[in-house]
């Protein structure tokens, strides 16, 4: 799946832990805008669906612009107040967050220019509704990440690349919209989807005026948005009469996911026999259409056999239709076990993803081949029915609640005891395909590893992994300072993360080697478990990187240089069972030395990707190791400028365009498409801000240094720089 990761806080860059999905690089037209959308309560036909999303109009010169939604509601009456008992309340989706009534979910205006981000869909009563309010965290509504200044004043307050908190200039965490005309704002009907896509504008009343404080700002709703919505529906049939949902069976459901992944876009209940999406379509300047959006969907639920369909590509203001028909009435099972390390005996492997692919409906495997083994030999065109993970002692899956059961607890049994393909990943191993039979009865299920199934045991299951043991020149910080490191490897001339440090390093004045040869440096050691050379035979691409703080807090972006080391070799998998292969060497060069040199930005300017459409991206590199990627934004608006913008540490650096083929109308892909990097590479070179604070007062009087990102003399980095840096076609 694409999602950004952090460490600590730290937000480094795009981590894929599914391989059939690793292609999938660049920020993929759905996923960039879109973060989940839940399912709402399967309730009675007689109620409405109300699908909410959001459209971001922000504040420019911003690398993002964050707003933690807890909550939307509506009511019939635009003069009621807030604890009128009319307001029906679209929550969060579920699995965000402890609990509903304190869950965030974060949304990026800047990625919702050009599609709209959903937010969740729910049950509420037929009717006409006059007012919406959007209720924002009150403790914490939002944050800003400002680009560079291109001409720092002497403030305490210019910098850029670190978060700043807003406050609402109206002093309330709650803002709304309202149509008091015939139809209100949306008149949902019994039975039928309806979407309500709010457009939310951010303006900047006063930046802070002392150090860490807050932008007040000014939000505004409208609805309907003043840009079309980039919006298409797929609807469709499902044939018999599922069983009746009780407390211990999950309700009978499509799930559309982003195309050869299980991350979720939306999720519709069935009702009559019947299912309604509405998802995000991708328009924009590309062919008669626009650049069209992919997706998977997955008949879920309802003691029904699973059903997955792949579509072809969606454009707004299309609709597709996809009928399923299932076999009703199934015997349902789970399926349980434990996933542990093949190198380290008994170290069970934590956070493991485990998921059951089935063919789409309109693919048959050509016998002997069976579904199972059609989707081991090539899952980058089955799809994801079901996913599980495992808990602090490898076992699976982690438990679900009476309404909402684990998937893994739910699962179809199969006729004459037939598998299913199960796949299991984790970051730093290799992932493994396996056969597995779901269980009726008190065995967890049971699975084999073997192509022809002839033996069926435990699901007690092993990874492979390898091992990169290494060190990284480093100048040590200042005495009693800190300085936390983490080390990613990716699978080399790529962007696909492999696998990271499961905890950073802790680097402190004296807690530093020397490196190997003369003359002698400072150095920190490390050792990180990754695929083995069965999987990645061409190796990897590690960088370094720390996670600093600011004003006490973790910044977003560090103030230290990222250490690249390009072409490290794989390690061969473990020889046997316990047994680990030997690790293989990086040593990065002194030339790799991570110093502080301060925060800096890069951003594209007026017109910053020449012809870019949804699927065009921006990676930025430095000697051959490519270390994060970039939308290109505003690409569909009515005034677009094609924008992208990077923060990082003071480096030369070179920017390569990473475009995804458009795909082809009507026609319904075998796999994901797999992005291609442009050959031409533009350079750039973000200079370092001038020393500030410590002992001498010039050049930025006052400013005290408020980073970790320290000089030997106690003086640090200043106000960062901004480079503006166009990429031609």
């Amino acid at each position: 799946m694409l999602t950004q990761i952090f460490f600590d806080g730290f937000r480094v860059k795009d981590f894929f832990v599914h391989r059939t999905a690793g292609s999938l690089i660049a920020p993929f037209v759905t996923l960039i805008c879109v973060l989940l959308a839940g399912v709402g309560s399967a309730r009675a036909a007689n109620t409405a669906q109300v699908e909410v999303g959001f459209v971001g109009v922000p504040p420019t010169n911003f690398q993002n612009v964050l707003l933690n939604v807890q909550s939307v509601r509506i009511n019939r009456n635009a003069a009621v107040g807030p604890a009128n008992g009319g307001w029906e309340t679209i929550p969060v989706p579920p699995g965000i967050g402890n609990s509903p009534q304190n869950a965030d979910l974060q949304i990026d205006l800047n990625t919702s220019q050009n599609l709209p981000q959903l937010f969740n869909t729910a049950d509420v009563r037929p009717d006409t509704y006059e007012i919406a309010e959007v209720q924002l965290d009150p403790n914490n509504p939002g944050t800003l990440i400002p680009d560079c200044p291109l001409a720092p004043p002497l403030s305490a307050t210019a910098d850029g690349c670190i978060n700043y908190p807003i406050q609402l200039a109206a002093g309330t965490n709650v803002i709304s919209v309202s149509n008091t005309g015939p139809g209100g704002l949306i008149a949902p009907e019994k039975g039928k989807l309806v979407e309500l896509f709010l457009q939310v504008s951010m303006m900047i009343n006063k930046a802070p005026t002392t150090a860490g404080g807050a932008y007040t700002v000014t939000i505004k709703l409208a609805s309907p948005p003043t840009n079309p919505v980039q919006l298409g529906t797929v609807t469709g049939s499902v044939s018999g009469s599922p069983t009746a949902p009780t407390t211990r069976v999950q309700p009978l459901t499509v799930t559309a996911e982003a195309i050869g992944t299980n991350t979720p876009i939306a999720t519709a209940p069935v009702q009559n026999g019947k299912f309604n999406l509405a998802l995000p379509a991708a328009g924009g300047p590309t062919g008669a259409y626009g650049f069209g959006t992919l997706y998977d969907l997955a008949l879920v639920g309802g003691a029904d056999t699973y059903q997955a369909a792949r579509l072809p590509p969606l454009y707004p203001g299309q609709s597709l239709s996809q009928n399923f028909t299932p076999k009703v009435g199934q015997t349902l099972g789970y399926i349980t076990g434990t996933i542990s390390d093949n190198c380290v005996a008994t170290k069970p492997v934590v956070g493991a993803t485990l998921q059951l692919l089935i063919p789409p409906d309109d693919i048959t495997p050509t016998p002997p081949a069976t579904p199972a083994t059609f989707c081991i030999d090539s899952p980058e065109q089955c799809i994801a029915v079901a996913t599980a993970n495992t808990d602090d002692a490898g076992n699976f899956p982690l438990p679900g609640t009476l309404a909402i059961p684990a998937a893994f607890d739910n699962v179809p049994v199969l006729p004459k005891k037939a598998a299913y393909a199960m796949e299991i990943t984790a970051p730093g191993y290799d992932p493994l395909f396996v056969q597995a039979i779901p269980s009726s009865g008190k065995t967890g299920g049971t699975c084999t590893t073997s192509a022809t199934g002839a033996t069926f045991d435990a699901c007690d299951l092993a990874l492979n992994t390898g091992y990169i043991s290494g060190t990284i020149p480093i100048t040590p910080p200042n005495p009693g300072q800190t300085t936390l490191v983490q080390v990613f490897a990716e699978d080399h001339g790529t962007n696909n993360i492999e696998s990271a440090l499961p905890m950073p390093l802790a680097v402190t004045n004296s807690h530093v080697g020397s490196c190997p040869g003369p003359p002698p440096h400072s150095c920190v050691s490390f050792t990180l478990n990754v695929p083995t050379s069965d999987v990645v035979p061409s190796g990897f691409d590690l960088f370094a990187t720390t996670i600093d703080l600011y004003q006490g807090v973790t910044d977003p972006f560090q103030g230290h240089t990222i250490a690249v080391l390009a072409d490290v070799p794989a390690s061969a998998k473990p020889s046997a069972p316990g047994v680990c292969s030997p690790p293989t060497t990086a040593t990065f060069p002194i030339d790799q030395t991570i110093d502080c040199v301060g925060h800096g930005s890069v951003t594209g300017g007026p017109s910053g990707v020449a012809n870019a459409n949804l699927g065009t991206s921006v990676v930025l590199s430095k000697d051959n190791v490519l270390i994060t990627n970039a939308p290109v934004q505003n690409v569909t608006t009515e005034n677009p400028n094609n924008s992208y913008a990077f923060c990082a540490p003071a480096d030369t650096y070179n920017l390569q365009r990473l475009q995804l083929p458009v795909p082809t109308f009507s026609v319904v892909p075998s796999s994901a498409p797999t992005p291609v990097l442009d050959t031409n590479t533009v350079t750039v070179t973000i200079p370092p801000p001038p020393p500030a604070g410590g002992p001498s007062s010039a050049p930025t009087p006052g400013i005290k240094c408020p980073t970790t990102c320290e000089y030997p003399d106690g003086t640090c980095p200043g106000i960062c720089n901004d480079v503006i840096k166009p990429i031609p076609e």
